[in-house]
C-alpha cells in the first residue's frame, strides 16, 4: 500500500494549510506510521506486511486531511487574504527596494559626482571599470532589477503555498505596469540649496520603458514557467 504521506502534503497545501503547519503535521504522522511498523512487526508481521497494517491504522487521505483543514488557525495568511500578500505586498517590496537604490543613488552623487548637477550621463575620462562606474551601474541594475525580484518572490510565494495563477498574475501586472510608467529624476537646479533632489515620476514613457515592462513581466514569470513544465513532466513520469 503506498503511503498517503506525499499526496497529503498537496492536499494541505492547497486547502490553503500554512507549509509550516503541514511540515510539522506530516513530521508526526511519520513517526506515528514508523512506530506503528514496529508495533505491528512485534506480532511477527514481515516488514511490507507491518507497514501495510499501519498504512490501514493510520486512516485515509480523505480522513487525515478533513481533520487538519477543519481547524482554520491553521491556514495560511496567504489563503485568508490573498488579496493583501498579492495585491499590496508587491507596492510594499518595490518600493523598499526602490527607496535603497534611491538612497544609493544619492550617496554615490554626493560621493562621486559632488559637482554634477545630476549623476545621470558619460563623465569624460571615465573608464568601464572605473569604481565609479561600477558603484552606478550595480545601483541601475538594482533599481531595474527590484520589479523582477518581487515578482519572483511572489511567484515562489504562490509555488510554495499552492496558489492559484490568478494571484501572482496580478502581482506581475501591477510590477509591470510600475515598470512602465517610472521614471527617476535627479538634480540640484530644482532645490536652492544644492543638495539636489531626486523623485520617482509615474507616466506613460516612450517605447523602450515598455520593452523594459515587457522584459520584467517575461522573467519574472521564469520560475512559475520552469516549476510547470517540472510538474508536468513528474506527472508523465
Amino acid at each position: 500500500m503506498p503511503s498517503p504521506l506525499p499526496e497529503l502534503r498537496e492536499r494541505l497545501l492547497r486547502a490553503g494549510i500554512a507549509p509550516r503547519h503541514a511540515r510539522r503535521y506530516l513530521a508526526e504522522l511519520t513517526d506515528h506510521l514508523s512506530d506503528l511498523t514496529v508495533e505491528e512487526r512485534s506480532h511477527g508481521l514481515s516488514p511490507s506486511d507491518a507497514r501495510t497494517a499501519a498504512l490501514a491504522r493510520i486512516g485515509t487521505t480523505d480522513s487525515l486531511a478533513a481533520a487538519m483543514i477543519a481547524q482554520p488557525q491553521f491556514q495560511s495568511f496567504t489563503a485568508r487574504a490573498p488579496w493583501a500578500v498579492f495585491g499590496l505586498t508587491p507596492f510594499i517590496l518595490l518600493a523598499a527596494l526602490w527607496f535603497i537604490s534611491l538612497c544609493l543613488l544619492r550617496l554615490g552623487w554626493h560621493l562621486f559626482l559632488p559637482g554634477a548637477i545630476t549623476p545621470f550621463g558619460s563623465v569624460p575620462g571615465q573608464q568601464l571599470l572605473d569604481l565609479r562606474n561600477i558603484y552606478f551601474q550595480v545601483n541601475r541594475a538594482l533599481y531595474l532589477g527590484a520589479p523582477i525580484l518581487v515578482g519572483w518572490s511572489m511567484i515562489l510565494i504562490a509555488i510554495r503555498q499552492r496558489r492559484r495563477a490568478l494571484w501572482p498574475m496580478l502581482s506581475l501586472i501591477l510590477l509591470t505596469l510600475l515598470a512602465a510608467t517610472s521614471h527617476v529624476q535627479a538634480n540640484r537646479l530644482e532645490v536652492p540649496t544644492g543638495l539636489g533632489h531626486i523623485r520617482v515620476d509615474f507616466a506613460l514613457r516612450p517605447a523602450a520603458q515598455n520593452e523594459y515592462a515587457l522584459a520584467v513581466l517575461l522573467l519574472a514569470l521564469l520560475p512559475y514557467i520552469t516549476w510547470r513544465f517540472r510538474s508536468h513532466a513528474e506527472l508523465s513520469a
